[in-house]
């Protein structure tokens, strides 16, 4: 263990010995990156024999199908949705006891009706889709209204 790590010292990282990358997709759930891993050498196998040495196998090729660019969310966005999510949780539906203004009950009706009519749209779209019906899903979200759910259907399609 401690020739290992003398031998680790000693030597320096070189560029060939250091994994490169070679590509990166944005996902739903964040970063993916492909890297090709170098060839290595072990001083001394596990079972205390001759030096061993492996070979990376073949590097994953990316998906052929890119996914678009989608700008990230700003913090002013988020905290404007969370807002309007608070808004609608608190003041939709509030009694007439409640801390709630006036002007913020009709804004929180039209903003809940406005959540209703997107999930209704983004409902038939997905009943389209699952019936393989793939231009029609993006005609009706186009004729929705909602541009990003037709990107969503399109893209879903291409794949």
């Amino acid at each position: 263990m401690i020739a290992l790590l003398l031998a680790l010292a000693a030597e320096p990282a070189a560029a060939e010995s250091q994994a490169t990358l070679q590509s990166c997709d944005m996902t739903p759930g964040g970063w993916v990156c492909h890297y090709q891993m170098p060839s290595v050498t072990l001083l001394v196998s596990p079972d205390g024999k001759a030096p061993v040495t492996t070979t990376p196998t073949a590097p994953a090729t990316p998906p052929a199908a890119t996914l678009p660019v989608v700008p990230p969310v700003s913090e002013v966005e988020k905290a404007e949705a969370a807002r309007q999510a608070r808004l609608v949780a608190n003041c939709a539906d509030a009694k007439w006891l409640s801390l709630c203004l006036p002007a913020d009950r009709r804004e929180a009706r039209r903003l809940r009706d406005e959540m209703s009519v997107r999930a209704a749209l983004r409902t038939r779209v997905t009943g389209l889709l699952s019936e393989a019906k793939c231009d029609e899903a993006v005609k009706t979200a186009l004729a929705g209204g909602d541009l990003p759910l037709a990107r969503e259907a399109r893209d879903f399609c291409t794949r």
